[in-house]
């Protein structure tokens, strides 16, 4: 039974009367719609009518455009739909900055700079402008806060992605951020369901294993998501990760190659998380498109199992037309059971009565006016970015303490950009060139590294020994961003002897910063002076300046193990 009036969706008599009532003047069509949540890309050819064609789908995930395009795409969805419709985004960093939201938002750092400070009110901070911005065009349905917990920093998805490696800071980011959602009418998406971060492969290209025991997996992400239930989170992501040793608990007959990963898990979803943590809200599986989803199963019965496993939305589809017909041959063929389809879409239908979605349609008030899009990027949010990254950037290791640094005492200094990123023709990322402009300005003479003008390179000529006469200091920006669909976010030098490695880091002084991946150290071991920023905007390279030349200090708090379990890194 679904508890509508308790948590999370604690609707009133008549919000329980619209469920049952629209429920109840639902075809088969209608309800099928409901189940599925598609997706809005910026780029050519995407025809948002034709996911209509078939079906009027539940939801619509948007992918990054400006705060205006996406509020005027959103208003015609939301007129074009009978039964309001829930529009998510990924708005991680804040109104931009991570692989959702908003192209002219406020990136406010990722959430392991936010962790980094250690200040719940950032973790606050955070979701207060992602949902302000959010709302602003119209979306309801933030798939944050992630409370993965990154105990492998060979994962290569979750990283800075997350809040860090510690169960307790955790939560209280992503409490935090919660409480701003709710506070803006917005649901959340706890995820990745059943917790990454263990496996050092990527659901997005197979189904991952969290390999951890029965005890480890309790106290840790289970104390995670529990508390998270128990704070009111409204939905959580079913992720394609496998997790053994629960599933062998809960069906001990099980076979290991009928283990599945939690989006289409009957053991995972309802014995776990419904019964063992109570959890009573709704389920979205993560994207479907994912290699982790398509592997586990044919498709045409993975997309019926998917539900009947638990997960009451289906995010994205494939091929639009054929995933919508595998959900209906999934029903009749009994896959998925007429009262499963009930269940599910109850708690689609409860969901947007508990954001009054059905009171806002009525009164025409789902997407705001032109106007409320004046708090994308707003004077307050840029200061609190500003306050974010001041609070964050952490001096991770000084053993020569070298920092801080003065033209006085490096006025010559080599600048070597580190990147996965889109760059200019001298191979700048704009944040880093950025970064070279304030150091200029700072009164240092800056030049770009060139690998092969270096002591070994295709065009080197010049000694070692005059290479630490020209120059004071090597100064290292690195901007290995992490993704979707990346096999490692380890450094790739720019040839088979690395000469833009800090080889050379024991005849001149070199300091490494790192403004996305705090794992770097595992590949410059031999660096004295390392800092992590976790973020590469604007404003952390503002503040990176006024701490390497001491004109701020270093606040940051290491939300993982930076030193990678390895001895030669503190060295």
């Amino acid at each position: 039974m679904i508890d509508l009036k308790g948590k999370p969706f604690y609707l009133n008599d008549e919000g329980v009367n619209w469920v049952e009532e629209t429920l109840a003047g639902m075809s088969l069509e209608d309800k099928v719609g409901q189940l599925f949540c598609e997706i809005v890309w910026d780029k050519p050819g995407m025809d948002i009518d034709s996911l209509f064609e078939t079906i009027q789908p539940g939801g619509i995930m948007f992918r990054p455009d400006s705060g205006k395009n996406i509020q005027n795409s959103i208003r015609y969805l939301q007129r074009k739909s009978k039964i309001p419709m829930l529009i998510a985004g990924n708005l991680e960093r804040g109104g931009s900055g991570g692989n959702g939201g908003l192209k002219d938002g406020t990136y406010y750092g990722s959430p392991m700079q936010v962790a980094a400070t250690d200040d719940e009110e950032c973790g606050y901070r955070l979701g207060l402008i992602a949902c302000r911005e959010g709302a602003a065009v119209g979306i309801n349905w933030t798939f944050e806060p992630i409370i993965d917990i990154d105990l492998n920093y060979n994962n290569p998805i979750t990283n800075v992605r997350t809040f860090g490696s510690d169960p307790e800071r955790i939560v209280k980011m992503a409490k935090g951020y919660m409480k701003a959602a709710y506070e803006n009418e917005m649901a959340v998406s706890i995820k990745h369901w059943p917790g990454d971060g263990v496996d050092f492969r990527d659901q997005h290209l197979l189904a991952s294993v969290n390999s951890m025991s029965v005890k480890e997996w309790d106290d840790t992400f289970g104390k995670v998501y529990k508390q998270m239930i128990d704070a009111g989170a409204n939905t959580l992501m079913a992720s394609h990760i496998k997790l053994p040793a629960y599933s062998r608990k809960l069906n001990p007959d099980i076979k290991d190659q009928d283990i599945m990963p939690a989006s289409l898990s009957h053991e995972l979803n309802n014995k776990l998380l419904r019964e063992q943590l109570g959890f009573n809200g709704l389920i979205v599986s993560d994207a479907t498109q994912m290699a982790g989803f398509t592997v586990a199963m044919k498709r045409e019965e993975a997309v019926p199992t998917a539900i009947a496993a638990g997960c009451d939305m289906f995010l994205f589809t494939i091929n639009h037309k054929e995933d919508v017909d595998y959900m209906f041959k999934g029903i009749e063929r009994g896959i998925l059971s007429t009262e499963r389809l009930n269940e599910a879409v109850t708690r689609i239908l409860a969901l947007k009565a508990s954001l009054k979605l059905h009171e806002k349609q009525a009164s025409h008030t789902l997407v705001p006016d032109e106007s409320a899009l004046a708090v994308l990027k707003c004077d307050e949010h840029i200061q609190w970015a500003r306050e974010c990254a001041d609070q964050a950037i952490t001096l991770v290791k000084n053993t020569q303490e070298l920092i801080p640094i003065s033209p006085e005492s490096y006025k010559n200094i080599l600048l070597c950009v580190v990147t996965n990123e889109p760059t200019d023709d001298n191979g700048f990322t704009p944040e880093a060139l950025r970064f070279k402009t304030l150091l200029q300005a700072a009164g240092f003479h800056v030049d770009d590294f060139n690998a092969e003008s270096m002591p070994g390179g295709l065009k080197g000529n010049i000694s070692i020994r005059e290479l630490g006469k020209k120059y004071d200091l090597v100064l290292y920006y690195a901007n290995m961003r992490v993704a979707s669909n990346q096999t490692s976010v380890r450094i790739t030098w720019s040839d088979f002897l690395g000469e833009d490695a800090p080889k050379y880091a024991m005849d001149i002084p070199v300091v490494f910063i790192s403004a996305s991946n705090p794992y770097h150290l595992l590949d410059v071991p031999m660096v004295s002076t390392y800092i992590n920023a976790y973020s590469s905007n604007t404003y952390v390279v503002e503040a990176l300046v006024e701490k390497l030349t001491g004109k701020s200090e270093f606040k940051g708090i290491n939300p993982v193990d930076p030193f990678c379990g390895l001895w030669d890194t503190r060295l």
